[in-house]
């Protein structure tokens, strides 16, 4: 008779790898009414911020329980540059961030629309920003974040900046699972899917930042668009991915 064999496991392997949250299925379209404003001032960003966040909320709370977590909320804030942030001072670079156990920040001027033809093009845009720092949330509650940050902490030069950019594709990814689960209700369809496309699409080629952390055009298109399609976070497994899937 063959030796029976055993398979071990690290704990970062079983929160990045083989987390429960990618087995968990779909995300569910989600009845998502979303404030037909201008946005314009912080205040609007603000009341659009919020009711996206509740799409999220709603959305990811049966695929965390589905992954034998307690799901808990988050909160988001529109905020000038300056803010006090529970993860620091909000930076003149910041665009937006995500801090464990304090909420969704986010620098309220960049959503803001230059012109009424701008209305659709701005509304997603913070749609998308929201999914994606949303999923920075979706990977603190499932584990993910903890076992990325002893990853992080122990690398460093190009090694370091992999991890980094698996941790973001994989939020971005889990932003496109919920947009593409919600295509319907949120009217992604025409110029707004174009919108979507040219946000999540865009990678590090289009950012200032001089370091590739947040993963290239290519990868970001590709995470997107099987998300998207699969509209569940088993398609964003990016620890499980070959590094040139992470570039």
């Amino acid at each position: 008779m063959p030796k029976a064999t055993s398979t071990y496991r690290s704990l970062d392997e079983i929160y990045l790898v083989y987390n429960k949250v990618y087995s968990a299925g779909r995300v569910p379209a989600v009845p998502c009414k979303l404030p037909q404003i201008p946005l314009q001032t912080q205040k609007q960003v603000q009341q659009y911020a919020n009711a996206i966040l509740g799409c999220l909320d709603r959305a990811w709370k049966p695929v965390v329980g589905r992954s034998d977590v307690v799901y808990s909320a988050t909160a988001v804030y529109a905020v000038d540059q300056g803010w006090k942030t529970g993860c620091g001072i909000f930076g003149k670079d910041d665009e937006g961030f995500y801090c464990a156990g304090a909420g969704i920040y986010l620098d309220w001027d960049e959503f803001t629309e230059e012109s009424p033809d701008d209305r659709a093009w701005a509304g997603v845009y913070l749609q998308f920003t929201m999914a994606h720092e949303f999923g920075h949330h979706v990977q603190q509650l499932t584990g993910i974040s903890s076992y990325f940050d002893d990853r992080w902490s122990e690398a460093s030069g190009a090694a370091r900046l992999e991890q980094m950019r698996r941790h973001e594709l994989q939020a971005s990814c889990f932003a496109s699972a919920f947009l593409g689960a919600n295509q319907q209700t949120l009217d992604l369809y025409g110029e707004r899917l174009q919108a979507y496309r040219d946000s999540a699409y865009s990678g590090d080629d289009d950012a200032p930042a001089t370091t590739p952390d947040h993963g290239s055009r290519r990868s970001s298109t590709a995470w997107a668009k099987a998300a998207f399609k699969a509209k569940s976070p088993s398609a964003c497994n990016t620890w499980a991915a070959p590094a040139k899937r992470v570039t």
